[in-house]
């Protein structure tokens, strides 16, 4: 039978239509986990997704139920999977890991390849890892604690009685996503101890002194980064920071400051911060750590209340205060106002769909991700497969643009990277996010 003119017309119409529904499901379907606006550099399905990660120069590294897991940070590969007793994985600056149990301690490189392993009958607290492998660790039995040193084929190279401040038992973390309690960690390059009376450095790997003392309000505020110690004193309104880099004097910069009280202390990979809040106000004291400039300034947060969402948030560039309703971020060098980013009702509770609640604000590096549970209308088109409960839309802290947006189950974490990327890790995803 022929078809007419018309009929054609229409067979084809209805063919291009279903073309383009089927391209649309196919974007849909790939974009709606993966990729929203900006790049997504790739995506990888992991077997055990962890939240305790963290980034190293060029690899990514996991540790849970025993499997330390290390990826390729450029493509998501896997470069070695082991599994090994232990709690905790610490990192080095060069990528070595250290795998630590109460009694065991295994070290490898940064590809995974198993250099040394010695069983202890002492627990074992790792200080440091120097970029060649070799490790700083705290040795502690019946009640006594010393420090030793095994240089990176497993030999035990010195030893010297503990005289570390307490406070510097769980180095600072460095780089993001890293906290003192997570199971993986990144940890200093140069083992320093700092006498809690006199504030002498001493090099834990022999207990001499070295360079000068480090004047400090208390020890709380002194903190390690690779293989400089800065500390924090406050005497006659004004705080200074002295900084030690491997032992020896490096720097030391001030600025007016009022009473800090017990502050907070964030430590980046170029900036620390010590805030402390007060009745209705955040009070900043910050410097790089270049020690080029120190920083004091105050910023409005109104006061205190259990309805009210007030937190404050230090970036390698801004300073991060988050309110009930909006986003704010300042500059660290000059406390001026740098953007804000109001928040709309948008996101709707899990429970009441009618009621609709602010998006959530969790700040990591130099990112904002302002994640809700309200999936874009691209994310519905994910037919076949879970449709993703949370957006993120990841804002540069420093400009306030909105450099990309991630679909993502519930409770993937967002680690900013220091170049501006974004390391998302799900229960069994992983994602590079890119601007």
């Amino acid at each position: 039978m022929a078809v007419s003119s018309r009929a054609k017309k229409a067979l084809i119409a209805v063919g291009a239509l279903a073309g383009v529904a089927a391209l649309l499901v196919g974007i849909g379907h790939w974009r709606a986990h993966d990729l929203m606006a900006g790049d997504v550099l790739w995506h990888a399905e992991v077997e055990q997704g962890s939240h305790e990660s963290v980034a190293v120069n060029d690899r990514i590294y996991t540790y849970g139920d025993s499997l330390l897991t290390i990826r390729d940070l450029a493509d998501g590969t896997t470069v070695a999977e082991e599994y090994l007793d232990g709690t905790w994985a610490y990192v080095g600056d060069g990528g070595h890991v250290a795998v630590v149990s109460i009694g065991q301690i295994t070290m490898l490189d940064r590809d995974g390849k198993q250099m040394w392993q010695r069983r202890f009958d002492d627990l074992h607290n790792p200080l440091a890892i120097s970029p060649d492998g070799a490790l700083d660790t705290v040795v502690c039995a019946r009640k006594v604690c010393s420090t030793v040193r095994f240089d990176a084929s497993g030999t035990e190279t010195s030893a010297a009685v503990q005289r570390r401040s307490p406070d510097l038992e769980a180095p600072a973390s460095i780089g993001h996503g890293t906290t003192d309690n997570s199971r993986v960690r990144r940890i200093p390059a140069f083992a320093t101890d700092l006498d809690p009376k006199s504030h002498t450095v001493r090099e834990v790997r022999d207990g001499k002194p070295v360079g000068e003392p480090i004047a400090l309000m208390d020890d709380h505020v002194a903190a390690q980064v690779g293989d400089l110690l800065v500390g924090v004193d406050r005497t006659g309104g004004t705080c200074t920071f002295t900084a030690t880099r491997a032992g020896e004097p490096a720097w030391r910069t001030a600025t007016a400051c009022p009473d800090l009280g017990f502050p907070y202390v964030n430590v980046l990979t170029d900036r620390i911060y010590l805030t402390n809040r007060t009745a209705d106000a955040y009070d900043v004291v910050t410097t790089d750590l270049e020690g080029r400039r120190a920083t004091s300034f105050s910023i409005e947060a109104g006061p205190a209340s259990d309805a009210e969402r007030t937190d404050l948030a230090p970036t390698p560039d801004a300073v991060v205060l988050t309110l009930t309703d909006q986003v704010v971020a300042y500059s660290p060098t000059t406390g001026k106002k740098l953007w804000t980013e109001k928040l709309s009702k948008t996101s709707h509770a899990a429970l009441d769909k009618t009621t609709k609640i602010y998006p959530g604000v969790q700040v990591s590096g130099p990112i904002v991700d302002v994640y809700e549970n309200a999936p874009d209308p691209l994310a519905a088109l994910a037919i076949g497969r879970d449709v993703p409960s949370y957006t993120h839309s990841f804002i540069d802290a420093e400009s306030g643009e909105v450099s990309a947006k991630l679909a993502a189950p519930w409770g993937s974490v967002a680690h900013g990277l220091d170049d501006g990327r974004v390391l998302v890790v799900g229960s069994g995803d992983m994602w590079l996010v890119s601007p």
